[in-house]
């Protein structure tokens, strides 16, 4: 989606270049777009909680998985998991959400074609028309408001949510209450770097996101409650620059801004830092490291009293036993934490799910809307940036365009800011900071914990570490090779 919204800038359909939407899509196309970029959010968020991290929580060798290879093997368990019974139950529903992403893809794939491969987008629009079956199809995936109900958690999107991943994760967020993997109150291990950037997006056709973007700096907070509240700042995106002081990278892209960025490797950079140990660059707003994902953008919206975060945040801290008081001051350090990124893309989910049920019903017919697409010739030369939120958070395409032809592209990806190195400055980046102070410990018991949390911990972010990957060997030869003993 970021892609395609910087390119609608550079061909001229935004003509303001502010990346988020533009007035000359139209509305059905944008629609569509949401539609489509909801969809996946939905089943990126299931398939985090459930198929990515949901073991690290659950004790599989006092569940229905102990005799069954590789789950009930042993090893990798630790006495603070659920067991037994809530362990069969959590596992159930894990099953369950295989079927319910199945039908996001299925869901998204009516209208592009393929999912999460989407051949249907391209500058003003998307290729789809809208027949009269569409709306329907969408509508029984999701489930409309009449069908989301207790007894529907197999056969709609929208009561899964609701009736097993909330549940779910205050399951988890009640057990592990006593310590959500930080300290007091969020303020420990887990917590990360505490400020935050969203770009925002599911725009309106005149550019109104639903979840909006901003930059909140929570760092204040130390012990107790603030004496005045915290305001999220307007997002500029002349704030984002990236430092290479401790990436592969040739010094020559020190401090660039992604529009005028260069990618030039330098495998065995030594500076006056010392030896470069990243290929990820270290992006910055306004020179500071900065969070980005789930819990940033609820954070963000929270923090501004957007509807419909504000109820939502407060019941969730309210049902697991740890709302403040009233507003952000109070009830912001409470998600700081790495189950505090598992409640926020709960949250989400459920938010844009029922926001999606809006947009299916505001679908009419191509032939009576007359297009979901507006042609422009491909332009001689132009540039532009696009700006979204991928589910792992901000993602950004800067583009030139040159003799019809894409002169310079440049990608600031959310692996980026949350997995960066040091910048230029010394300062970690968020998943950096948030391991800092863990004890690997030396007892066979304790390394095995500490090793549990870290990736308890490093998950929470929902990392890409491909994105990372640059180094292949033409004659197939093995680079490297690492190993985390289990035992």
């Amino acid at each position: 989606m970021a892609s395609v919204r910087s390119l609608d800038a550079a061909f001229g359909y935004d003509t303001t270049s502010s990346g988020p939407g533009s007035a000359q899509i139209p509305v059905m196309g944008n629609t569509l777009r949401n539609l489509i970029e909801g969809a996946d959010l939905v089943m990126s968020h299931i398939l985090h909680f459930y198929h990515l991290t949901a073991l690290d929580y659950i004790n599989t060798d006092t569940s229905i998985l102990s005799q069954v290879a590789p789950w009930g093997n042993g090893k990798d368990n630790t006495s603070d998991m659920v067991t037994s019974g809530t362990a069969d139950y959590l596992i159930g529903n894990y099953v369950k959400a295989l079927d319910i992403r199945r039908k996001t893809h299925e869901m998204a794939a009516y209208i592009d074609g393929k999912h999460p491969c989407q051949p249907v987008l391209l500058p003003g629009g998307v290729t789809k028309v809208v027949d009269s079956a569409l709306t329907g199809n969408l509508m029984t995936l999701l489930g409309a408001d009449a069908a989301v109900l207790a007894g529907n958690t197999g056969i709609n999107i929208r009561s899964f949510i609701k009736y097993c991943y909330i549940p779910d994760v205050i399951i988890v967020a009640k057990a592990f209450s006593g310590s959500l993997l930080v300290g007091s109150p969020g303020d420990g291990v887990g917590a990360g770097c505490k400020r935050y950037l969203a770009y925002g997006t599911f725009p309106t056709a005149a550019g109104v996101n639903f979840i909006s973007g901003g930059f909140l700096d929570t760092t204040a907070y130390v012990s107790g409650a603030m004496t005045t509240g915290w305001t999220p700042s307007a997002l500029d995106v002349n704030q984002i620059t990236e430092s290479v002081a401790y990436s592969r990278y040739d010094d020559a892209c020190e401090g660039l801004q992604p529009a005028a960025g260069l990618t030039l490797p330098s495998p065995s950079k030594t500076n006056t830092f010392g030896a470069a140990y990243s290929w990820l660059k270290a992006p910055m707003y306004s020179g500071l490291a900065a969070e980005v994902g789930p819990l940033a953008r609820v954070l963000v919206n929270y923090a501004a009293g957007v509807s419909p975060w504000v109820y939502t945040v407060d019941k969730f801290l309210t049902d697991i036993g740890l709302m403040s008081g009233t507003g952000a001051t109070t009830n912001v350090p409470n998600l700081r934490s790495v189950l505090g990124r598992h409640a926020a893309r709960a949250l989400e989910t459920n938010a844009v799910a029922d926001q999606m049920v809006g947009w299916i019903n505001s679908l009419t017919t191509t032939s009576a809307t007359g297009e979901t697409y507006r042609h422009k010739d491909i332009p001689r030369t132009g540039v532009g940036y696009g700006l979204t939120e991928a589910p792992r958070g901000a993602l950004g395409h800067w583009v030139t365009i040159n003799g019809k032809k894409i002169a310079g592209y440049q990608c600031v990806v959310p692996t980026t800011w949350n997995a960066r190195p040091r910048d230029i400055h010394g300062n970690m980046g968020p998943i950096e900071t948030a391991l800092s102070g863990i004890n690997i410990g030396s007892a066979t018991t304790s390394a095995m914990s500490a090793r549990i949390k870290v990736g308890r911990i490093v998950r929470s972010f929902d990392p890409c570490i491909a994105c990372a990957v640059h180094i292949v060997s033409p004659d197939k030869e093995e680079v490297l090779k690492f190993e985390l003993p289990t035992q």
